[in-house]
């Protein structure tokens, strides 16, 4: 009887432990940061080691201290709301935040953490979306989704020095540099394109067909067989295509869990980090074999993504937390995909419906019984930085969900347990 009590309680061990899974939750262990409400945008000043953040419902600005991770200053911009992306331009140590719902792009002193000016790019219906900075030319180049335009700022008189059309219905979106062939990279939301910009004259040279609504850009600098090539997060495709700088040809698309947003290269170890909003993860991807390493929990609707190289620290804004996720690369355990594929049954591609101006566009968000989309508004147009109207859900919501089928296998594991002990107690005793 002693032998088939220690096979059942050995069972009940047994399937407690294999039911624990790999579910991807808000983990009390991660190193978060409360900055202001609706964190989209961030950006690493080398300069100084701290962070901005664009809080988008909260009209400010968050700066961390990158070595302390604690936060140093709030910034209160010149809009009331709208604040998206950031950019550094770091021969001035000026920090520079588009105001989509403002038409501007305030300017802001990274010495004292203070807003200096703004730079009026359009009327407040012309939404400036993505900046990066040219090293090439010193200028700050920014889109806007009405007109379908390039904007370029003069760093040094912080006045617009050109003005390039892109052409029209493609709602462009993020911008990087590339310092291989001096170009400028633009994602076209509603055209499913990339548009490469010559970096020194600011003219279309040539349209990139890529996945389903690109949004961000990242260019491997590093040598190796993707120098110079880019990586494109497609949202609603739940891919990156990698661009061939030389052909300017997608050569492959690479697939991960849900809604690639902000893509990062580390040069250091030639990988590249991904924000997965449908997922809650960031995704490890290998620029040597162009494949996923594996996912990490970053928190709820992960967005922004930015990289201290001093501290080897990937910095994720949490759109729907009002947080910044700290992620130490070199500590960060990233589930292989081969055993991250049981946290899908978590999320949903459960379609709903996120607007961009003047389109609506096809989403696919994390499933709850109690998802609720929040939006802003301003006139007939409803922004969304691909995340700006959100599914919200709680921490708490995910945390159950995770534990769930964990806990429940325990408790049947131990009710068959206990019903074999009776019924093996019966029969010794008769």
């Amino acid at each position: 009887m002693r032998t088939r009590v220690g096979i059942a309680v050995l069972l009940l061990y047994v399937i407690s432990v294999a039911g624990t899974g790999n579910h991807f939750s808000v983990s009390d262990s991660l190193q978060t940061i409360s900055v202001g409400d609706g964190p989209n945008g961030i950006a690493y000043d080398s300069s100084n080691g701290n962070l901005y953040v664009a809080n988008f419902e909260s009209g400010t600005m968050s700066v961390i201290n990158g070595s302390t991770n604690q936060i140093a200053a709030t910034i209160k911009l010149t809009t009331i709301m709208g604040p998206l992306e950031v950019e550094v331009d770091p021969i001035n140590q000026l920090i520079y935040v588009t105001e989509t719902y403002n038409g501007t792009v305030g300017i802001v002193d990274g010495i004292n953490n203070t807003l200096i000016g703004n730079v009026v790019v359009g009327a407040k219906e012309d939404h400036p979306n993505g900046i990066e900075f040219n090293s090439f030319n010193g200028q700050l180049c920014l889109v806007e989704s009405v007109p379908d335009s390039l904007v370029a700022i003069s760093n040094d008189s912080n006045s617009i020095s050109a003005v390039s059309s892109l052409g029209s219905s493609i709602l462009p979106w993020g911008i990087t540099y590339n310092p291989v062939n001096k170009g400028l990279y633009i994602t076209n939301i509603e055209s499913n394109s990339v548009s490469l910009i010559n970096g020194t004259t600011n003219a279309l040279e040539t349209s990139i067909s890529v996945g389903n609504s690109p949004n961000k850009i990242a260019v491997d600098t590093a040598p190796g067989p993707n120098y110079g090539n880019l990586f494109v997060t497609n949202y609603a495709g739940n891919s990156i295509s990698v661009i061939d700088w030389m052909t300017n040809q997608v050569v492959r698309n690479i697939t991960v869990l849900g809604n690639p947003k902000s893509i990062v290269f580390d040069p250091q170890n030639d990988n590249l980090y991904t924000t997965d909003y449908g997922s809650g993860t960031v995704a490890e991807i290998s620029a040597d074999n162009d494949s996923v390493i594996g996912y990490a929990q970053a928190g709820l609707e992960p967005n922004g993504l930015a990289y201290d190289a001093r501290n080897g620290e990937l910095y994720v804004t949490n759109f729907g937390q009002a947080t910044v996720t700290v992620l130490p690369i070199n500590s960060t355990k990233f589930v292989p995909p081969s055993m991250s594929t049981t946290s899908t049954s978590i999320f949903s591609n459960s379609n709903t419906t996120t607007t961009f101006p003047r389109k609506t566009v096809t989403n696919f968000t994390l499933a709850s019984p109690t998802t609720s989309l929040t939006s802003e508004t301003t006139s007939s147009t409803v922004m969304n930085s691909s995340s700006l109207v959100s599914s919200s859900l709680t921490s708490s919501y995910s945390q159950g969900n995770s534990q769930l089928i964990p806990v429940l296998t325990i408790v049947l594991a131990t009710l068959v347990a206990s019903t074999a002990f009776i019924v093996l107690k019966k029969r010794s005793t008769k």
